[in-house]
């Protein structure tokens, strides 16, 4: 067997393998030796959906943007089942490439240009502003998120539409951020509802489960079941959600303090975006421990946040991360103090 073969041989077996480290170590270096042209994006797609699942959306971002070379070119060869698959990963690459400050706009709205052709030549409408809403979103362009938004919430389901919890959780996180809580909280009562992933709920909980506090008085019983439910859900590290599990704990557990592990496992996985909120809850954990004594360090970390959130909004000129911000830093020093 010649090379070539060998590597291919092995490509087919890994490309059935359960993700994991030393699956994506091998279809990296198939990636990087083998001389066909045909094998080459294939292994860089698969090396990416192995980071993805993984959690490692840094990775992910990284070979998913070498494989765009091919993408925008229209030269993969591909099936109808493998053309679908290809766009769905497609979706994950845009949503999270708009969450790294260094990824330009014009860039995200060329390659949104392109997906966009290919869901107007199979009727994917609602997919593709659903995906436009999500990249405006989590640009901090309001407006534009607020248009694409109306355009999909009515449009018909097509093969490649989240499910209706994962598009409601979409909805959720973005009232949040725009400090719409009572449409926060009405959301996240229709996502416990939803059929669709089973996981969506237990991702929403520590996201609204700040709001609940914030509103005691009058949402006791729940709030008690929600922090049952966040304790019951640990998730691994593997980034996206896990930075508002840490800030949802420094809620309910004062006596919670952060592992130098725990950090460590962390911050490599984060987009930009997640980073902003790992130090927001870095910021939440270490107010409470330090009861505002320790006024040098917190001032440190404060400043990091803000320039996080402006490096965020420079991209569209905008105060949509600043703003956010200033409302969480509100509510953390309402609720320690």
């Amino acid at each position: 067997m010649n090379p070539h073969e060998e590597l291919n041989d092995l490509y087919l077996r890994l490309k059935e393998e359960d993700p994991s480290l030393e699956r994506g170590e091998s279809l990296w270096t198939i990636f990087e030796e083998t001389t066909d042209d045909s094998l080459r994006p294939l292994a860089l797609w698969t090396f990416s959906q192995n980071q993805f699942d993984l959690g490692h959306f840094r990775s992910f971002l990284v070979s998913f943007s070498l494989l765009m070379d091919w993408v925008r070119k229209d030269e993969m060869t591909l099936t109808h089942k493998q053309e679908l698959d290809l766009y769905w990963n497609y979706k994950s690459y845009l949503i999270y490439a708009a969450e790294q400050e260094d990824v330009s706009a014009a860039l995200l709205e060329a390659d949104y240009e392109l997906f966009s052709d290919f869901c107007d030549a199979h009727g994917f409408s609602r997919t593709r502003d659903y995906i436009g809403f999500m990249i405006y979103s989590k640009l901090g362009d309001e407006e534009q998120a607020d248009l694409y938004l109306a355009e999909w919430v009515d449009a018909p389901s097509d093969e490649l539409s989240d499910c209706p919890s994962c598009e409601g959780f979409s909805r959720m996180t973005y009232a949040i951020e725009r400090g719409f809580e009572d449409r926060a909280l009405l959301l996240y009562a229709a996502i416990r509802h939803e059929r669709g992933c089973s996981r969506m709920p237990d991702q929403a909980h520590p996201y609204i489960l700040p709001l609940f506090f914030s509103r005691k008085q009058d949402r006791f019983d729940w709030t008690e079941r929600l922090i049952q439910e966040v304790r019951r859900v640990k998730p691994l590290f593997t980034g996206g959600d896990e930075p508002y599990h840490l800030y949802a704990e420094m809620y309910y557990n004062p006596r919670y303090v952060w592992s130098m592990d725990e950090k460590k496992q962390l911050i490599p996985l984060l987009t930009d975006r997640g980073y902003l909120q790992f130090l927001l809850a870095h910021y939440a954990a270490s107010y409470r421990t330090a009861r505002q004594e320790e006024v040098g360090y917190l001032g440190l970390l404060r400043s990091n946040i803000y320039e996080i959130a402006q490096s965020l909004d420079q991209r569209i000129d905008g105060a949509f991360y600043l703003n956010y911000v200033e409302r969480e830093l509100k509510r953390v020093t309402q609720f320690v103090g």
